[in-house]
């Protein structure tokens, strides 16, 4: 199984292909980044206060770790060699790998994320003339966007396996949340909050402009969410393979 793990993983970071995908990675957290000016007035602001303000956008590394985790299995269905991996290994043990390498590129990605956005938060303070300032709020963006990077692969490699088309499963956990997470958190944050993407989002910053759910909800619903989905996909990969 361990071989089997570290041969998806490898495959997940081999081509040029996988350059969309460090691309989508940081799409998400930009996209939340510039799409509130106010994250750049800082003027005034308390350093650690300022910090934590160009920290949150990491949240949403977890709905480009869902990408991340339906890459592994869609890619192989965009080129067709799905069906012989399937043959090769079993669906069981191609599907238990898909996803528990999609958990382990997901997070390595997050990190690299973590450690560039970090060093570009410390530039932006820095021509307002402020450090960065890392308080209890700032680590726990850290980790909470860290474990809703592990769900979201897990939710992406179970979307991969339901939709087994890589245009369908892009745009589910990428432009979906995109066009229509942000869109109903401003105008019905109530029904928007419940959403996958949102829900993995507030880990990261629970509570969130009082429209995200609190951390503990969150985790509950993300879990479930992710509990579902996968359910889900191995039933019908397993009815598939039969």
């Amino acid at each position: 199984m361990r071989n089997a793990i570290r041969s998806e993983a490898l495959r997940s970071v081999s081509g040029f292909s996988v350059l969309a995908v460090y691309l989508v990675a940081v799409l998400m957290p930009f996209f939340v980044l510039v799409s509130d000016g106010s994250r750049f007035e800082l003027a005034g602001v308390e350093p650690g206060s300022a910090t934590v303000r160009l920290l949150e956008p990491l949240a949403w590394v977890a709905i480009s770790a869902a990408f991340v985790g339906a890459y592994g299995v869609t890619r192989e269905c965009y080129y067709t060699s799905i069906d012989r991996t399937l043959t090769g290994v079993g669906f069981s043990r191609a599907f238990s790998a898909k996803l528990a390498a999609g958990v382990l590129v997901a997070v390595a990605l997050a990190v690299c994320i973590f450690a560039v956005w970090t060093v570009g938060a410390s530039v932006l303070l820095g021509l307002d003339g402020m450090a960065l300032v890392l308080t209890p709020d700032a680590w726990r963006i850290y980790a909470g966007a860290l474990l809703g990077s592990v769900l979201g692969a897990l939710i992406g490699g179970a979307i991969g396996w339901i939709t087994r088309n890589y245009y369908l499963a892009a745009a589910i956990v990428i432009v979906l949340p995109m066009a229509v997470d942000f869109a109903l958190l401003r105008t019905a944050p109530d029904v928007a909050k419940f959403s996958p993407g949102l829900v993995l989002a507030a880990l990261g910053v629970p509570g969130y402009q009082d429209a995200l759910l609190g951390f503990v909800p969150a985790l509950g619903l993300g879990v479930a969410w992710t509990f579902g989905l996968v359910a889900i996909a191995w039933v019908r990969g397993r009815r598939g393979a039969g």
